[in-house]
């Protein structure tokens, strides 16, 4: 009789306890992030912001999405009606989510009472990420696109200095003219080269040219101020011989011109630096600033990564709360110092050394920086960039994926084995994109 009461205990033990984690599981909810980028990268959402996270939010439970084709599979699980609660993004796509109705607006979240102040970020990044009078996305960093790169070997052996933060364009070139070895078609080493796309647009921005207009509604690119930056660039490569055609390159890995040693100087995006750091250890390089353009000034262009919430997420509330998460200086700190490829989105961060020049990395992935000397050497540009604001975002964040479509059709046509008209290519460029973007806007 004992030994019956005694099971009978137990069962009801064991019931209670199976019950109350039922009622613990009923209570949770589940979101999913969505993410793309390298591999290892996953470890700063795995290992640290959403542990953390589900800690601080014993109620929310994080399922992590690694998705391939990442932008396709956006659009085709929110067809489905499968989009994820939290999707990275950068502030140049998420134009394809919002005008489907995809996403929700942070407006409400960011203004309430469990919002976040905006002081600590930049007014140009958030300018971007806000439509129709809504903020759609906050960034997670601030990723620059035009970084000088340049081979120290190079310039030892050509007894020239280093490139420095008073360098303009018409330095950069007379530099890169020194520097270009051999004549075409047995050139030996090019003076200078710039990753595809960028190069012409920062040339375009750096002669007093846009891409768009100041509403966003037209393409600009075929103003006299952008024609004459182009054609600049034309001189560059077929007047002074300093930078290849775009025959002479693959147009998707110009970079790695730079890690052989085939090219003086790289003009290119942060994210590169731990790449080339890795890839080849031996090789001496630095990272300057954007020279200075005729206008008097440097403008940089750049791209963000950031946060967005899906329209089909049944839980708002815990979505808002993991994006408010990952824009938080802690997780922030860590998603800079593991992978450095682009600075943390707050301000505060990038103004505390202790912060801002700690360089970690991701072992067997990532090197570290523990030199200080090389840290401001390859990093110190993009610093002094953001807090001076010499930066602009790349555009209209719809349109800009069509436009640089457009753009890479005519390259080989502008830049290839014969030098293009100018005016007559980007006229055609223009026109096309306005040709679309006005039917969007009438209707």
């Amino acid at each position: 009789m004992t030994s019956i009461r005694q099971k009978s205990v137990c069962l009801m033990a064991v019931l209670v306890i199976l019950f109350s984690g039922a009622v613990m599981a009923q209570g949770q909810v589940e979101i999913q992030l969505s993410v793309w980028g390298m591999p290892w990268e996953d470890q700063i959402y795995t290992k640290y912001a959403i542990p953390q996270f589900e800690a601080e939010n014993p109620g929310i439970k994080v399922k992590f999405m690694r998705l391939e084709n990442y932008w396709e599979l956006l659009l085709t699980r929110h067809a489905a009606g499968e989009a994820p609660d939290v999707q990275r993004n950068l502030d140049m796509f998420y134009g394809r989510m919002r005008i489907r109705g995809a996403l929700t607006p942070l407006t409400e979240y960011v203004k309430g009472p469990e919002g976040v102040s905006l002081d600590d970020f930049y007014d140009v990044a958030i300018k971007s990420l806000s439509r129709e009078g809504e903020i759609w996305a906050l960034p997670q960093d601030i990723c620059l696109r035009n970084g000088l790169y340049y081979n120290m070997r190079m310039f030892d052996e050509a007894g020239i200095s280093y490139p420095t933060a008073d360098w303009t364009i018409d330095k950069m070139i007379e530099v890169a003219k020194k520097l270009t070895k051999g004549k075409r078609p047995r050139v030996e080493q090019y003076g200078i080269v710039g990753l595809s796309r960028d190069f012409p647009f920062w040339f375009i921005h750096n002669y007093g040219g846009s891409l768009w207009s100041e509403d966003g509604k037209r393409c600009t690119v075929n103003s006299d101020a952008a024609v004459e930056g182009v054609r600049r660039l034309q001189d560059l490569i077929y007047e002074d011989k300093a930078a290849p055609t775009t025959a002479e390159y693959t147009i998707a890995a110009v970079e790695d011109l730079f890690k052989a040693e085939k090219v003086a100087m790289f003009l290119g995006g942060g994210w590169f630096i731990p790449a080339v750091t890795r890839d080849v250890p031996d090789l001496k390089f630095g990272v300057a600033h954007t020279p200075i353009g005729p206008q008097g000034k440097r403008i940089c262009a750049c791209h963000q990564c950031i946060f967005e919430m899906s329209s089909q997420t049944k839980h708002p509330d815990a979505s808002w709360k993991l994006i408010k998460h990952l824009v938080s200086p802690q997780v922030l700190k860590e998603y800079w110092q593991r992978t450095w490829v682009a600075a943390p989105s707050r301000k505060s961060m990038l103004k505390d050394p202790e912060i801002f020049e700690t360089i970690v990395g991701i072992p067997g992935h990532v090197p570290a920086i523990t030199d200080p000397e090389e840290f401001q050497r390859k990093l110190g540009w993009i610093r002094d960039t953001i807090l001076n604001e010499e930066f602009i975002t790349i555009g209209n964040d719809f349109f800009v994926e069509f436009f640089f479509h457009n753009f890479f059709d005519e390259e080989d046509n502008l830049f290839g084995m014969r030098r293009g008209d100018a005016k007559v290519i980007l006229d055609r460029i223009a026109k096309k994109q306005n040709e679309l973007m006005e039917g969007f806007y009438k209707k």
